[in-house]
């Protein structure tokens, strides 16, 4: 419970919530909150899951979050209260799933499929955020972002619409190869994601990663062709390549899916990739010092793509897939803290031990 001085105003019981605050060191805490408010034509939301991004695990390591604020975007979550205002076809009990950036759909960004950089998009989000045992949506995300989640899909399933949805963008984004061949480097949550795509899209997949139990994985669980240790493999990696011009195809890949930005990684998918073939960064870079000169680019007639957020079609077609179970999400969400626990959370994904941790609500009331 959050100590009250003589200034604060004491709240009754039924006015507030609990929530996983960002302190001035940048960890996480469990902190009793005002209950957010119920917006015009929108709900409140009890909190039963919410998935732990990198984008969280960003602004913490890299002092980005205010002070006070309140992390947390994948989440899912009952429909507690709705107004009466709203025009959906939502009832309260509803299980629902939310994204929490809504584009305005009439800018020039969002008329031009660049709904991302839409001002709208950027400044829209969850009440007070979803590392909260209840949070608030706008009736614009219940008219565009929020899905009734089936009953056969679990909470840890749902909770991944979102960063599918970015990884389908990218994917998206990234074109069509003929007979093609994807390297997918860094086999965390999203890697894993993103070779699962390219799979059902018939390309043969390579995943690479510094973690021999991530490369088991993806293995064991048909995520990719092969998988390959970068440092440690080479040999089996240029075979497997060489062994590609036997289907017609060049000992290189079409296209690198990168989802860790260092200039080693930089370095291994300027050798993996073709000349006119396509880089997709799907990270922020680590280090200041990591580039491409763009002579490399320019020469080899690389296209290099970067993809950070879904548009409102990416997270519909993430819904579809997802609650076909037409992708495999359930084994990847490998960790679970309560919300008392949120910092724990934050350092087993931190440690690599977790390719992805699910916050709860409190163990304890």
């Amino acid at each position: 419970m959050t100590v009250l001085n003589a200034s604060q105003p004491i709240l009754a019981p039924q006015d507030t919530t609990f929530a996983a605050l960002v302190q001035a060191d940048y960890s996480l805490r469990l902190s009793q909150v005002p209950q957010p408010h119920l917006p015009k034509g929108g709900a409140l939301i009890q909190m039963t899951a919410c998935g732990l991004c990198g984008s969280d695990l960003d602004k913490l390591m890299n002092q980005k979050a205010a002070t006070g604020s309140v992390l947390g975007h994948e989440v899912v979550g009952v429909i507690q209260q709705l107004d009466d205002a709203h025009k959906t076809p939502f009832s309260v009990g509803d299980r629902i799933v939310s994204s929490h950036h809504v584009p305005c759909g009439t800018c020039h960004y969002c008329i031009n499929q660049s709904e991302s950089m839409c001002r709208t998009f950027k400044t829209t989000n969850l009440a007070p955020g979803g590392f909260s045992e209840q949070f608030a949506l706008t009736a614009n995300h219940l008219k565009h972002t929020t899905f009734k989640v089936p009953r056969h899909i679990s909470d840890d399933e749902a909770t991944c619409i979102e960063p599918l949805a970015c990884v389908l963008k990218a994917v998206r984004r990234g074109g069509e190869f003929k007979n093609g061949s994807v390297a997918v480097i860094g086999m965390g949550f999203i890697g894993m994601m993103a070779s699962q795509i390219y799979q059902s899209k018939g390309y043969s997949v390579y995943g690479m990663d510094l973690d021999r139990e991530r490369l088991t994985f993806a293995e064991t669980q048909g995520f990719v062709q092969s998988a390959f240790h970068p440092l440690e493999d080479k040999e089996g990696l240029q075979q497997a390549l060489a062994a590609q011009t036997q289907t017609g195809r060049l000992d290189q890949v079409d296209l690198v899916f990168l989802t860790v930005v260092t200039p080693k990684t930089l370095e291994l998918a300027l050798e993996l990739v073709r000349d006119s073939g396509t880089l997709i960064i799907f990270s922020s870079a680590l280090t200041p010092d990591t580039m491409i000169h763009p002579s490399v680019l320019y020469f080899r007639e690389i296209r290099l793509i970067p993809s950070y957020s879904p548009n409102l079609q990416d997270l519909k077609a993430a819904a579809d897939l997802i609650f076909n179970q037409s992708l495999q999400v359930g084994p990847l969400c490998t960790h679970h803290r309560p919300l008392e626990k949120a910092m724990e959370a934050v350092e087993l994904y931190q440690g690599g031990q977790a390719l992805k941790v699910i916050i709860t609500p409190r163990s304890s009331s």
